[in-house]
């Protein structure tokens, strides 16, 4: 699926900025099923959004985000989210900065791909499944 331009917003990667923009996109008569924030800290914001407008997760609306923060585990419902092999990417970025100093600079271009896991939580919920809602 390909998000409508109409649907892109910038939460900064900020809790503030966040809850801002989903709770612009949420007080709405036509809002999104489901909103997918860039961080775990933009997630706060958002499900706090959801909350203070009285919209219930994922009942009536599903949130997913990617990567995570500290503490984020205790947050109910529990967070869908893609999680990233930080420390590979980290060791992998240190090795390939000593090989490049070893090489005076001199060094081949590489594409390198890390697969992130899913982590699927109970924030998100299936449209058929929503009361009152139809799919956008």
């Amino acid at each position: 699926m390909a998000p409508e331009p109409r649907d892109v917003r910038s939460g900064e990667f900020r809790e503030d900025a966040a809850y801002s923009v989903a709770r612009s996109l949420l007080d709405q008569p036509d809002r999104p099923t489901a909103l997918y924030v860039a961080s775990g800290l933009m997630a706060l914001g958002a499900m706090r959004a959801i909350a203070d407008l009285g919209l219930r997760c994922p009942a009536d609306i599903s949130i997913a985000s990617t990567d995570t923060i500290p503490g984020i585990g205790g947050l109910r419902p529990r967070l869908t989210r893609t999680e990233h092999p930080l420390v590979d990417m980290t060791n992998e970025a240190v090795r390939l900065l000593v090989d490049r100093i070893r090489r005076g600079g001199e060094v081949e271009q590489r594409n390198i791909v890390f697969q992130p896991s899913l982590v699927v939580g109970d924030s998100c919920a299936p449209v058929g499944l929503r009361e009152n809602q139809a799919p956008r």
